[in-house]
């Protein structure tokens, strides 16, 4: 049985929706610019409307009286079985081989389908180009790195150096990590997304999405930790907060946005119930007036 020009169409827009919501779950620039909730109600939308589209049919097919099974000739009703009624020399009524029906064209969902699908990759591309770590001429990423080196070797009291880890060899879906530090060679490699985030907030005077810049400066900060010698995760995240408000101020924040967003780190640090967030989990000591607390005579934490 063919299918109507009704399913090719939703067969087409739901293979568009599931690209879509590919595209959303791989690319981190548009979760931030679309939010998490449209991709999913598209689809939920699509598969309620298949849902109420197959009752509808099946109580349409139960309505239908059963014509019961009787053998008989072909007759006109049997057009799509391959024969049809006509009169022969004599008039009298006569079956004939019925001519074969022309092809139905398909084009149209198939065109439908590319064209949604080149857009979306050309939409997520393009966000992707501009806002990414990529979208940095060369010669300013050399500049940020040796910004972000100084800002570092601050931090850890020593020289040490910092990279964009633009090949992931180190960072992103391979490791799970957004910064990684080795102690012994003071040397530290950075996601490429949070390179571009701490570099808008330090080039381009601009803060972006809150949560991206707190948690930039929060990778920065806890690997620079890493390299001043301290292996253990928790106490580093807990340094690395205290440390992220200086931090912002000398990246361009004011002081009450800086200390803001290590707040706001610090409550999704204390949220955090992912397995793999668990060496991170701030320990008790992390609290103001606490051993962990680089200033305990400041009544204000981080």
């Amino acid at each position: 049985m063919e299918s109507s020009p009704r399913d090719r169409l939703q067969t087409a827009s739901r293979i568009g929706a599931l690209g879509f919501v590919a595209l959303w779950l791989l690319s981190a620039r548009l979760q931030s610019a679309i939010p998490f909730w449209l991709p999913f109600a598209i689809l939920a939308a699509m598969e309620v409307e298949f849902v109420v589209r197959g009752i509808r049919d099946r109580r349409a097919d139960e309505e239908v009286e059963p014509v019961p099974n009787a053998r008989r000739l072909p007759g006109a009703d049997d057009a799509d079985l391959g024969w049809v009624e006509t009169l022969d020399d004599e008039g009298q009524p006569t079956l004939v081989p019925a001519a074969p029906r022309p092809p139905r064209t398909t084009r149209g969902p198939a065109l439908l389908m590319l064209v949604v699908a080149i857009g979306l990759f050309a939409y997520a591309y393009r966000i992707d180009r501009d806002a990414g770590w990529s979208s940095v001429a060369s010669a300013e990423q050399s500049r940020a790195e040796e910004r972000f080196t100084a800002e570092a070797a601050r931090i850890a009291g020593r020289d040490v150096r910092v990279y964009c880890d633009d090949a992931y060899s180190f960072t992103g879906v391979g490791s799970d990590a957004a910064g990684v530090a080795f102690i012994s060679r003071g040397l530290s490699y950075l996601e490429p997304t949070i390179c571009r985030s701490l570099y808008r907030l330090a080039f381009e005077g601009e803060l972006g999405q809150r949560d991206e810049a707190a948690f930039a400066i929060t990778v920065l900060a806890h690997e620079a930790t890493h390299l001043r010698g301290i292996r253990n995760e928790a106490e580093t995240e807990c340094y690395a907060l205290q440390e992220g408000v200086t931090l912002g101020r000398r990246l361009g924040l004011d002081e009450e946005t800086a200390r803001a967003l290590m707040e706001s780190q610090r409550a999704r640090d204390l949220s955090d119930a992912s397995v793999a967030r668990l060496d991170y989990r701030l320990p008790e000591g992390c609290t103001d007036g606490g051993r962990l607390d680089l200033s305990p005579n400041d009544d204000r934490f981080p």
